[in-house]
């Protein structure tokens, strides 16, 4: 009964305490940390050059897919993916006994109706002559029949002969338009074996290098099926895709900047070529770009081309000022009376030091550009004199 007393007692007091406690500490001046050395500046419109940006991939100016023009075995391949090639180097052999053949064949048919167009031509002069001397034995017998020097058998006889001679040579004649046409053939079938020769020996169309080779020794080759790729020597040119909303933006002949990350290269291309059949699925239009000569590029590069669309007016404030922790970006504000807080915002793009603000900031706000790592929400900082 006593410790109960006791306790009954004690509970009152230290209500009481805590309640005289409490309203002590409620009466006491909360104290706000100060930011020293903190550097405030009122944020300003500034003006910026403004650009959109499209990916895109390097391609060579030129390329060419190179296939067989007539149907035979590959027995030899002189060049793999990645070698320089020189224009008209042989690249691919195909097996060419037949066409060597057939070549040799009219060759052999040119040769025979040479020697028969030679022997034509010989018989025509011979024609001619006889015909000439026919001619002029009859002309000589016309008087002679009609004065009765002559007998009728014998004037017949000449005039017969007159005849003779001219069919000689009219036969002598058409066998040599028949040999020169033998001859036209066989020339013509060495043309066509020669040419069917040359098929069996792919080359390379100008300077480059090879980027893609399906051709294999034993493989059939075929017209039309590709062997190898090879790409030229030179400039190459950027191709990107862009949106059908920004495609009235985009001229030819102008100015645009390309950024190679791979090679570290940011170039001055021109736009070139726009092609105006777009991709029904996508929305998208290709735009090429000419790129100026460079060592390092080569087809297959991811590049970013950036087209300038004028000046904007955005927020700029001091990358320094700007803290970022995971996803969360934010800088400190002051208010007019230099309380510091704690803002969130939206980065855009970075311009030589500064960051743009896309949202969370307005001008005419306070912010602390220079230490930021001395102020905390709630701090208070000295305003800057007004100007």
């Amino acid at each position: 009964m006593r410790s109960g007393k006791v306790i009954s007692i004690c509970f009152p007091l230290l209500l009481l305490w805590a309640c005289s406690k409490e309203k002590k500490i409620s009466g006491e001046k909360t104290e706000q940390p100060v930011g020293r050395d903190a550097e405030v500046a009122l944020v300003r419109p500034e003006t910026v050059p403004d650009s959109i940006e499209f990916a895109g991939t390097v391609v060579a100016e030129k390329t060419t897919v190179l296939s067989s023009k007539t149907v035979g075995t590959i027995v030899a391949v002189m060049a793999k993916e990645g070698d320089r090639v020189k224009k008209g180097q042989p690249l691919i052999e195909i097996d060419a006994r037949d066409d060597r053949a057939e070549l040799q064949g009219a060759q052999a048919a040119l040769e025979e109706a040479n020697s028969a167009a030679g022997a034509a031509e010989a018989a025509v002069t011979s024609a001619r002559e006889q015909k000439e001397l026919a001619a002029a034995t009859f002309k000589r017998y016309e008087p002679l029949v009609a004065k009765g020097s002559v007998t009728p058998q014998e004037f017949d006889e000449v005039s017969a002969k007159h005849k003779i001679a001219d069919a000689e040579l009219a036969r002598a004649e058409d066998n040599l338009r028949a040999a020169r046409a033998r001859k036209k053939l066989a020339e013509a079938k060495i043309a066509s074996a020669q040419s069917l020769l040359s098929y069996t020996k792919i080359v390379s169309p100008f300077d480059g290098a090879v980027t893609a080779k399906s051709a294999d020794i034993g493989t059939l080759a075929a017209p039309g099926t590709p062997l190898m790729t090879v790409e030229q020597s030179g400039p190459y040119r950027l191709e990107v895709q862009v949106g059908e909303t920004w495609l009235a933006r985009v001229k030819l002949g102008i100015a645009v900047r390309v950024v190679i990350d791979a090679v570290n290269a940011e170039l001055s291309g021109k736009v070139n070529e726009i092609v105006l059949a777009g991709d029904p699925q996508s929305r998208t239009f290709t735009i090429r770009i000419g790129l100026p000569s460079h060592t390092l590029l080569h087809s297959g590069l991811y590049g970013k081309a950036q087209f300038s669309l004028g000046m904007r007016e955005v927020v700029l404030v001091p990358a320094a000022s700007i803290t970022e922790r995971g996803q969360l970006v934010s800088l400190y504000t002051v208010d007019d009376t230099g309380l510091v807080h704690l803002r969130l915002v939206t980065p855009g793009k970075h311009y030589d030091g500064k960051v743009e603000v896309l949202s969370g900031l307005a001008p005419g706000d306070r912010i602390v550009v220079n230490g930021t790592n001395k102020v905390l929400e709630g701090s208070r900082v000295t305003l800057p004199a007004a100007h």
